[in-house]
């Protein structure tokens, strides 16, 4: 793990020598409050995911696109579509769940593992450089899941 992060912060040096980069080696943990069984869930994928009915993540702004796309809690893997450059997709076209692990999930609800699936989950962009808008939607993305009675979000980063 810790050479694939060497490796990425100089490939990003080359390529973007004024990014500001912060390695964090803490995570704050926040326990949770109620059994896993009892929560709801919701993903949220930095794969650059969007159903194919939505606008794609705009691939030219040089910073990367901060946006985000709702992804309904009934998708299916031929719904969506990748606008994402700086990834291989092979195993996401593949197997969707290597980035989205919306069939793990479903299973884990029905074998009780967690209660429930958000009706509604959510993919951003990776490969940001300018995260001054990213922090602000992100912000106002765990409002609307706060509202929508999300307990836990799985994070999955590409």
């Amino acid at each position: 793990m810790f050479n694939s992060l060497k490796i990425t912060l100089a490939l990003t040096k080359r390529h973007r020598a004024d990014f500001e980069y912060t390695v964090f080696r803490e995570t704050h943990v926040t326990p949770l409050s109620k059994p896993l069984n009892k929560c709801r869930a919701a993903l949220i994928t930095t794969g650059g995911l969007h159903l194919m009915t939505d606008e794609p993540f705009d691939l030219n702004i040089r910073d990367g696109d901060s946006s985000y796309r709702m992804i309904p809690g009934d998708v299916q893997a031929g719904d969506l579509n990748i606008a994402h450059k700086w990834y291989n997709h092979k195993f996401i076209n593949a197997d969707l769940n290597c980035v989205f692990p919306i069939d793990r999930m479903r299973e884990y609800v029905g074998n009780n593992t967690i209660g429930s699936l958000s009706d509604e989950h959510y993919s951003f962009m990776g490969h940001i450089f300018k995260t001054d808008r990213l922090l602000k939607n992100s912000a106002k993305l765990g409002g609307i899941l706060k509202e929508s009675g999300v307990d836990i979000v799985f994070l999955t980063p590409t």
